[in-house]
């Protein structure tokens, strides 16, 4: 296998922790170096909240047009390969998949804010990566190395810091 046959797999939407995934698995590429597969899958956050509307699948076409122009804007100057690719089902599934058909080095993935919603939907994809990949799992927080901004919450396990259990 030469060096551009390798791949890394992220996970990718529309949470600023999927914006700084992107990045940081743009940097691990370049050094590695290896293709970039940046993955979507597609969930109710794509469609309108009413599907009983007349543009319901179009509106879910254009948001995901929206988050490829997205990735491709924060991958812009990136000189190894890379490619989007939409999934439909349940996204850890997805990605393990992909990154098993594609023999990736690791998965990346926006390790998302400990609120409820992104505890219910991002915190059950990196618990159930973690605890069935057969590869790496690469969790980034929204505000990584080399970002803007506080992170996510304390990383010295001081006083003050807390740790939601999973």
């Amino acid at each position: 296998m030469t060096p551009c046959d390798q791949w890394l797999v992220v996970g990718f939407d529309r949470h600023p922790a999927a914006r700084t995934a992107l990045e940081t698995a743009a940097s691990l590429a370049l050094r590695l170096p290896a293709r970039l597969l940046v993955a979507h899958v597609l969930d109710l956050d794509d469609y309108p909240l009413d599907p009983d509307a007349a543009d319901w699948e179009a509106a879910a076409g254009q948001a995901v047009a929206a988050e490829r122009a997205q990735a491709a804007d924060l991958l812009t100057g990136h000189p190894l390969p890379w490619t989007f690719q939409v999934e439909h089902g349940e996204p850890a599934p997805r990605l393990l998949d992909l990154a098993a058909r594609h023999d990736a080095l690791m998965i990346v993935i926006g390790a998302a804010r400990h609120e409820l919603g992104a505890h219910l939907l991002t915190g059950s994809v990196a618990r159930h990566l973690t605890q069935h990949a057969d590869r790496p799992v690469l969790l980034v927080p929204a505000a990584g190395p080399g970002t803007s901004g506080p992170p996510d919450r304390p990383r010295n396990g001081g006083q003050g810091a807390s740790y939601p259990r999973e």
